[in-house]
């Protein structure tokens, strides 16, 4: 990297002592944790942007900028940090072989503040949270308060083709949970952007257990930014979330004109249609013609899918009986949320997740004609294994394992995959490597190897995947998660593990991912990795901002159906009954459809349905293009109507011929 003396003169910086300590871990559902290290540094760090980057257009990024809602600051909110700068912010440099970035308080010429906060990333790891400037609360707040996270943020340099500044913030707790609240991707182009994000505090917060953090470990290129303003006021439970003012957040190619969508829309027709020809003979194989005939789809090839609870799709009640329409209505792939894990597939999460239950769902989805998907065979941290195994596992030295382990996983794979191999149609054989990774550093990587060939055992004819985090969310700039993931692909790639697919979680935040960033991610994998299928195995947009979530849902829909690579997108979940994150689900408590729900049924029942209607020539055939998938068609001869069935499938001729019985 090469600097012009004068602006690294210009943008030369001192970082401050800084005083915190904390650790960080993984949450259960794969979001990570951010921590740090006490430390205390001097260091001039510069940095000024490229050429290249600095004439790189705005227009990419214009409609990924925020703008804020007319509604006014009402008064009477406590301010709970010290974001006047008069108390310095704690600060964790993060660690990427060496800090990640540096900070300082500077002067700057703003109506609403006179200091700023300075930071100077120079070896972004690609995880927002690794790095951070922390502003800790200073009263406690209350279970049910109405806060509101007020920043004013500002791009000064960058390495970054866009051309924008990013940064994440966040509410974070301590450990051991390290529990986020009000997670949103900041972006600027150069002037100051204003951010109203509201909350209603879910759980309570002490004093000395929760920091608002700004972190900025994300990207893979340097850059200097600016925050200033910074306000946490409370207003406990004198206004609503509604009232406050609330920045509306965006994504890239969210724009109805936006260019991807054509493209979008011709590898749909490329890839995802086929021409078929249908011959109508008589009953002495004569063909008839001026049948009328219509051809009405029934079902994609392509699975539309969402996860589902056991115990609920199985139960009794009102909810369960809409559930399971709702099941039928929405999709036609499945698979279980939690029951088939493997401490609840043991029992050791209780009788709400009874093995029993648990295959009648799988029966009942299986009967009614749905693609079934497994999860997961091995979660390879002691944290996410069950009980009977985490006591073999030392707590403060996971790596000194007990060796009967390596056996033990084994047997479980031939369990439950020998129980399930009539039910499910593929399985995710190994979970979250990346930050889950306990049994391999106790056996060597070679144990993954070993997992697809016990799995292969019992599921000869399954698809078998891999499954991660991160590697399509956290605005596609996680690129450490995603260079890891490819690794452990081609490590198990070249060493002829039994994997037949790539998953890709696509859990979504407030600032969901450009669209055209999630297809080059795609697209870079399936460069990489032809061979693999690649699937959404876990998609949902967690915001109360529920138009952005259906636009998000359409669009995320349409970029991942374009791409020839791809087999599905399944849900995680799709009622807020039962959901791991209810603002994202598509019904509410009460089934009220919410505006996802809508889309989610718009784009694949409506944008993506065809049926046709005519008559065959004099030989008898009638011949259109249509979605892969099954269909009936009704042929009408003498105001006689006969009913036939077929499958246009990728790769295949498609020509079907059909005898109407004597006397038609």
């Amino acid at each position: 990297m090469y600097f012009s003396s004068s602006v690294a003169d210009r943008l030369r910086v001192q970082t401050m002592p800084i005083a915190l300590c904390c650790i960080f871990v993984f949450a259960l559902n794969g979001c990570g944790g951010g921590g740090s290290t006490s430390k205390a540094t001097a260091a001039s760090t510069t940095l000024v942007a490229s050429s290249q980057a600095v004439a790189s257009s705005m227009a990419a990024i214009s409609q990924a900028q925020s703008s804020a809602t007319s509604k006014s600051l009402p008064t009477g909110g406590i301010a709970t940090v010290k974001g006047d700068l008069s108390v310095a912010p704690n600060f964790w440099a993060g660690s990427n072989n060496g800090d990640i970035g540096s900070y300082s308080v500077v002067a700057v010429d703003h109506p609403n503040f006179s200091k700023a906060v300075q930071i100077v990333v120079t070896k972004p790891s690609g995880e927002f949270w690794n790095g951070q400037v922390q502003f800790p609360i200073t009263q406690n707040i209350a279970k049910n308060d109405v806060i509101l996270i007020h920043v004013w943020f500002k791009k000064i340099e960058t390495l970054d083709e866009s051309g924008a500044g990013f940064l994440t913030v966040f509410l974070e707790t301590g450990g051991p949970a390290y529990t986020k609240y009000a997670t949103v991707e900041m972006t600027s182009t150069g002037e100051w952007q204003e951010y109203f994000i509201p909350i209603q505090m879910p759980d309570a917060a002490t004093v000395g257990n929760l920091e608002l953090k700004f972190g900025f470990g994300a990207g893979n290129k340097a850059q200097i930014i600016q925050i200033g303003g910074v306000e946490l006021l409370n207003f406990k439970s004198t206004v609503s979330v509604s009232s406050l003012p609330e920045t509306q957040l965006t994504y890239g190619g969210r724009d109805a004109n936006a260019a991807w969508r054509a493209e979008a829309n011709a590898r749909i027709e490329q890839y995802r249609k086929g021409d078929f020809e249908i011959t109508i003979l008589d009953a002495n194989n004569s063909p008839v013609n001026d049948a009328q005939i219509d051809v009405r789809f029934k079902k994609h090839d392509y699975q539309f899918g969402s996860v589902i609870v056991s115990h609920i799709l199985m139960g009794t009640t009102a909810d369960s009986q809409t559930y399971r329409d709702k099941v039928l209505e929405l999709f036609n792939q499945s698979g279980t949320e939690n029951d088939l894990k493997w401490g609840p597939w043991i029992g050791e999460w209780g009788q709400t997740f009874a093995k029993q239950t648990t295959l009648d769902a799988l029966q009942w989805l299986r009967d009614r004609g749905f693609y079934l998907r497994g999860h997961v065979l091995v979660w390879p941290s002691r944290r996410n294994l069950p009980n009977v195994i985490q006591q073999y596992i030392p707590i403060d030295n996971p790596s000194n394992i007990d060796p009967v382990v390596k056996q033990l996983v084994l047997d479980h794979i031939d369990d439950i995959g020998a129980t399930t191999n009539n039910y499910v149609d593929e399985w995710d054989v190994l979970n979250e490597p990346y930050d889950n990774h306990d049994l391999m550093d106790a056996f060597g990587p070679s144990v993954m190897v070993d997992w697809f060939t016990q799995a292969r055992e019992n599921l000869p004819t399954q698809k078998l995947y891999i499954n991660d985090y991160s590697i399509l969310s956290a605005g596609g700039r996680d690129y450490a998660h995603q260079n890891s993931y490819r690794n452990t692909i081609q490590y198990l790639v070249d060493n002829n593990a039994s994997i037949d697919g790539i998953g890709m979680q696509s859990h979504f935040s407030a600032s969901p991912t450009d669209i055209t960033t999630i297809y080059n991610i795609l697209e870079s994998f399936h460069q990489q990795f032809p061979a693999l299928n690649i699937r959404s195995t876990e998609f949902d947009v967690n915001t109360k901002d529920q138009v952005l979530q259906a636009d998000f849902t359409r669009d995320f829909l349409t970029i991942f159906f374009s791409h020839q690579a791809t087999v599905g997108v399944q849900m995680w979940g799709f009622w807020e009954g039962a959901h791991w994150s209810p603002d994202a689900a598509l019904y509410t408590q009460n089934w009220t459809e919410k505006p996802n729900a809508t889309a989610w049924k718009d784009t694949i029942y409506k944008a993506w349905w065809n049926n046709f209607s005519g008559s065959t020539d004099a030989n008898g055939l009638f011949g259109k293009r249509g979605f892969y998938g099954t269909y009936d068609v009704d042929v009408t001869v003498n105001g006689i109507k006969h009913t036939f069935q077929f499958h246009v499938e990728k790769n295949k001729p498609n020509e079907f011929s059909f005898n109407l019985p004597g006397g038609a």
